[in-house]
């Protein structure tokens, strides 16, 4: 199993020895999915049958409104998980869909083997009710983020997030625009027009994705 080389280099799999691994892993079902950029892993009301570890690529968890806007709740990058608020749940089916950003691989664990590896090793079990709860806090800011803020102050918020982690307040964005506003939830029209503003009001200037925070808060 060639996967089983890249499970020690993700937290959740941290001290099982490689023997006892591959042990669990044979003929536990498991499998590695190899996906191209915009294929479809799951529909939204899909049932979850299966723990996922992304391990190579990028995967997002989106929801398209009425209007044809993407919100992309979750961009997931190798090493990170999915699926573990779901599949042990009455309410397992996918709320959104996923997605492949770019040719990815994911490595798909069923139930049974889940269930196996939480009865190997406690520490397996102790980091996925870890990314049970931390999911549930990240759905909560989620909801609070989109039912208490503007567009102008979900920007300015992730703006001035981006100063603090590169130490600067001329920040460099990570993603188009595009993906910026699907990340944040609103239409890439709204997202220009509220730059525009924020430029007009003197609070920022930006050149590409080069942005000059003219001011470090914005109540």
């Amino acid at each position: 199993m060639d996967f089983l080389p890249i499970l020690e280099n993700i937290g959740l799999f941290g001290g099982f020895d490689p023997e006892r691994l591959s042990s669990l892993f044979s003929g536990g079902g498991a499998r590695l999915g190899s996906y191209s950029k915009g294929q479809m892993l799951y529909l939204h009301g899909e049932v979850c049958t299966t723990l996922d570890v992304v391990v190579a690529g990028k995967v997002s968890i989106q929801s398209v409104d009425e209007e044809g806007n993407v919100f992309k709740v979750r961009v997931l990058e190798p090493g990170d998980v999915w699926g573990a608020t779901l599949l042990f749940s009455r309410y397992n089916h996918y709320p959104m869909t996923v997605v492949s950003e770019d040719d990815s691989a994911v490595l798909h664990l069923p139930r049974q083997l889940v269930l196996d590896l939480c009865e190997a090793r406690v520490e397996f079990f102790s980091s996925l009710l870890g990314l049970v709860s931390d999911r549930a806090h990240e759905l909560s800011m989620t909801v609070t983020k989109l039912s208490a803020l503007s567009l102008r102050e979900s920007l300015l918020a992730y703006l001035q997030n981006l100063a603090v982690i590169q130490g600067s307040n001329i920040v460099t964005l990570p993603t188009s625009k595009k993906e910026l506003a699907e990340r944040l939830g609103f239409a890439r029209t709204s997202l220009s027009r509220e730059l525009a503003s924020l430029v007009k009001d003197g609070i920022l200037s930006y050149s590409g994705r080069k942005v000059v925070l003219h001011i470090s808060s914005q109540n």
